[in-house]
């Protein structure tokens, strides 16, 4: 699998890797002195000697993978390992729903996905089908091997919104590698949150929020030594940036204005609501409330750095995603299935 979905975006990966080392968030971070080339070179050592063992020893499917990527792109594995450090999710917004508040009659799970503005043209949206494991339909950028957010075949369904904590991690395991291999061995939100609460982490800090076709809708607060499990309260849940529950926000660092700014807003819009439709909630995912089309406090963001990508439905009864590229409100949804 791996080394098909590095074949088929060969062109896209190998721009990637480029963009990335190009980008202003690697210059800033690159000695004024040191040539870009050594420091690339020093990056990817140090991507290698986090990544690679702490992948193979816990998630030796997900690390074959990741050698397929790169094999199938032509690129060298380091790089490779280098990408999946970029996980640097500051945006995003998701809500869960019960049937009983949507009028569709079914569990859905939202969010818009916010990135780096360069990132743009490397989403993928990717079914994979392993030959041990369940079938899963994720988004992801074309070098990733792991999952951003998505649904297997059972209908267990994920979205994954970057938490700030004050933890040291111990193990260097991207998130979206855990999820991915979550997806491809639980089967609902009780198994995904006992997966989760044992598994090998410390990639990056994250609020997990999870439904399946049962209706069980549960955020998991996670950080690299510490989780906590928050249950749906009230007819629905959202999630930005920050930690909710007293046990992660004290370890927790200082919300940025925007993570506070698109839930307050949201909390807003859903709060006289008993039940919700589907246009409704599309109205959500491309409001920008008070703010102009150009903020990066919005549900629908426009930064000048960071801006949405990406907005999606997920339905895990009928195990469907309804999916837009680019700011929900300027574009389209177009519905994806599991074959």
């Amino acid at each position: 699998m791996g080394f098909e979905q590095g074949k088929q975006n060969r062109a896209s990966i190998q721009e990637a890797i480029k963009t990335v080392l190009d980008s202003d968030i690697v210059k800033e971070n690159k000695p004024k002195l040191l040539p870009q080339r050594l420091f690339f070179a020093a990056a990817k050592r140090r991507a290698e000697k986090l990544l690679k063992e702490d992948i193979l020893e816990n998630y030796p499917k997900q690390a074959d993978r990741l050698k397929g990527i790169a094999d199938g792109a032509s690129v060298d594995h380091s790089s490779i390992l280098f990408i999946q450090m970029m996980e640097v999710l500051v945006g995003c917004t998701a809500m869960a729903f019960p049937s009983k508040m949507f009028s569709g009659g079914e569990p859905i799970l939202a969010k818009n996905f916010d990135y780096l503005n360069f990132t743009e043209p490397y989403n993928l949206t990717c079914e994979s089908k392993p030959k041990e494991g369940y079938k899963t339909l994720t988004c992801k950028f074309t070098p990733i091997s792991g999952t951003f957010d998505g649904l297997n075949e059972h209908g267990l369904a994920v979205t994954y919104n970057l938490a700030f904590s004050t933890d040291k991690p111990q193990i260097h395991v991207p998130t979206s590698i855990m999820l991915q291999e979550m997806l491809e061995n639980c089967t609902s939100t009780k198994e995904a949150v006992d997966f989760i609460k044992r598994a090998k982490r410390g990639g990056h800090d994250a609020l997990i929020t999870l439904i399946d076709p049962s209706e069980d809708i549960k955020t998991v607060e996670l950080s690299s030594n510490h989780a906590a499990v928050r249950n749906l309260s009230g007819n629905c849940t959202v999630n930005t940036n920050h930690y909710q529950t007293q046990e992660m926000q004290a370890i927790a660092k200082q919300p940025y204005e925007s993570s506070t700014s698109r839930l307050n807003r949201a909390k807003e819009l859903l709060n006289s609501k008993s039940t919700i439709g589907e246009d409704e909630i599309r109205a959500i995912l491309w409001d920008h409330g008070a703010q102009k089309a150009g903020s990066a406090l919005t549900i629908c963001m426009h930064g000048p750095l960071f801006s949405t990508q990406r907005s999606m439905i997920i339905y895990p009864k009928t195990k469907t995603i309804k999916i837009l590229y680019g700011h929900p409100c300027e574009n389209s949804y177009s519905e994806l299935s599991l074959s």
